[in-house]
């Protein structure tokens, strides 16, 4: 009997630098910010045609569920796991592969990643399926990078990986060493040696082989998940470390694998990284909403009220809500968590965020 496949989503985040779009009650993954279906619903539809609905597990925290449980009605409502506090993905993933009650293949992604096209993204994924259920790897799709990208992780390949009696298509590698976010200098170099790819935070797994990297790389996280459930989840789950699963198990592993995706790759992490997504008018400028604009060139400008003008301006990010607008210069976009943070901690801006 063939291994089942589980999706497991990661939909908890905050998206903070998407502010004042994205908000505590309605993050990023939530919004449609490129099409009419929001980041976390173009994420399951695209794995659709090789995991159904059936199989899909969103996790999200609390406040987000029955939001989530409204934009995807075809997965059923017992499939959306609430977080009762974020602990970071190491603690998230755990918890979905405790709560599995087969040894199926996990397929783990994130909720706000744009990827086209979806048969070539698909055909990746299908080869990693097939390599974790054959085998006792840890795989982890690598984007091969465009750019010298200082705002994501690198993994630098190692060997090519084999099986005996199989070929080498498609391509795997052993994974030499995962490389946290790095300066321009080194990132420049990184991309000139084309050994090293962006860690796209999607993995595939056996459910055993996760937890048996987790006993054994994370014994505590794993004593923690052994005594939770559904009784004590809001009592004990806020006690688990809050590590990533890169830090906490990929950095350790020695039998993590990557495979190179065969597709085009963005995680949306700021205003920026939409801006290739976007059309344009005769100046560059992308649009979204009612704006009306003079003499004003090379801007991203999104309007959710009225009307917006703008007038003799270049190179800027504006954003305005109901209640809130947002105006930086391209290149400045990392800052806007910064700004979130602080209006948090201002009790009369808090309720803005």
């Amino acid at each position: 009997m063939k291994m089942v496949v589980k999706a497991v989503i990661m939909a908890g985040g905050k998206g903070e630098r998407f502010w004042p779009l994205s908000r505590e009650k309605f993050p990023k993954q939530l919004l449609s910010l490129i099409g009419k279906r929001s980041l976390l619903q173009e994420t399951v539809k695209r794995i659709q045609p090789f995991i159904p609905p059936r199989d899909v597990l969103v996790v999200t925290s609390r406040p987000l569920a029955e939001t989530v449980k409204y934009q995807l009605p075809q997965v059923p409502r017992n499939n959306i796991i609430s977080e009762p506090v974020g602990r970071n993905t190491a603690p998230c993933i755990g918890l979905v592969a405790k709560m599995i009650k087969e040894d199926a293949v996990m397929v783990v992604l994130p909720a706000d990643h744009i990827i086209k096209p979806g048969r070539k993204f698909l055909d990746t994924l299908k080869k990693a399926v097939t390599l974790a259920r054959e085998t006792e790897n840890l795989i982890i799709i690598g984007i091969k990078p465009t750019y010298p990208a200082t705002g994501y992780g690198y993994i630098e390949a190692g060997t090519k990986y084999r099986r005996q009696g199989t070929s080498d298509k498609p391509q795997v590698f052993r994974v030499e060493r995962f490389v946290e976010k790095p300066d321009r200098k080194k990132a420049k170099g990184f991309l000139k040696s084309g050994i090293f790819f962006w860690n796209s935070g999607m993995f595939v797994w056996k459910k055993s082989v996760i937890l048996k990297a987790i006993r054994r790389y994370m014994p505590s996280l794993y004593r923690g998940l052994e005594m939770i459930s559904s009784k004590n989840i809001s009592k004990l789950y806020p006690k688990l470390p809050n590590v990533s699963i890169d830090y906490g198990i990929m950095e350790k592993a020695k039998n993590s694998l990557m495979i190179p995706a065969d597709f085009s790759w963005e995680d949306v992490g700021s205003w920026e990284s939409l801006d290739k997504f976007l059309s344009r008018d005769e100046n560059k400028n992308a649009i979204i909403g009612r704006v009306s604009t003079i003499d004003s060139r090379n801007c991203i400008i999104v309007n959710r009220k009225g009307l917006l003008s703008v007038i003799g301006v270049s190179d800027l990010i504006i954003v305005s809500t109901e209640d809130a607008t947002l105006v930086f210069p391209k290149g400045k976009g990392q800052e806007v968590k910064r700004l979130v943070e602080k209006l948090r901690r201002d009790p009369k801006l808090r309720k803005y965020t």
